[in-house]
């Protein structure tokens, strides 16, 4: 994460909250994504300029949290605002040109650790938009996600006959050896199994039954 540390350095001294350091990382996923921040607040101030860094007074209200951003080719603006409510904190980014929204809810400590506050290392060892990332990146290495490979699952294989659910089995060679297939029915479809007849109803002599 190039560049996250030397902001979290020139912000630490200011860092009295857990807020304020998932506000940092956030201000820097928007930095590393082409913006650069303009000021605090919804209305333009005088002599702005863009920058990398957080604006002065980014921080003194430790309950809403204000800043204008701008992409580098000036195509784009974006408010950013987080509002604290029990513990969390609301984001809610908009693009004032069309009006778009989105928003996002965070429990600031399942991100930041309180008690070190000023201490890089200790601090949002996962990004708060990893949540869900096993799934959206399934074969990224990471454990976890929904889908699941039965081959790989640790139990015992049981095996798959390719020809159930068929009046015959198949010649060899139909399916190649590790080759992902699904059988024609379900599993044992053609073991032997009891006679329908072994035990009609008492008195019954239907030889259809």
């Amino acid at each position: 994460m190039a560049g996250l540390e030397l902001l979290f350095s020139s912000v630490s001294p200011d860092l009295s909250c857990p807020q304020d350091a998932l506000v940092c990382y956030l201000h820097w996923k928007l930095i590393s994504h082409g913006y650069r921040c303009l000021g605090t607040g919804d209305q333009p101030g005088a002599n702005e300029r863009k920058s990398e860094m957080l604006p002065p007074g980014w921080n003194a209200d430790k309950e809403l949290y204000t800043m204008r951003y701008r992409a580098k080719d000036d195509s784009r603006d974006l408010l950013l605002k987080g509002i604290m409510v029990d513990g969390s904190i609301i984001l809610n980014v908009m693009e004032p040109k069309s009006q778009k929204v989105a928003d996002l809810t965070l429990k600031v400590t399942d991100y930041v650790n309180p008690g070190h506050l000023a201490d890089f290392d200790k601090q949002d060892p996962m990004g708060p938009f990893a949540v869900g990332g096993e799934d959206l990146d399934p074969f990224g290495g990471r454990s976890g996600g929904m889908i699941f490979d039965p081959l790989r699952s640790g139990y015992r294989n049981p095996g798959i006959d390719p020809s159930s659910g068929l009046p015959t089995r198949l010649p060899p060679g139909s399916v190649p050896p590790g080759a992902r297939f699904d059988p024609f029915g379900p599993p044992g479809a053609n073991r032997s199994g009891p006679n329908p007849d072994h035990l009609p109803p008492p008195n019954y002599d239907d030889m259809f039954m």
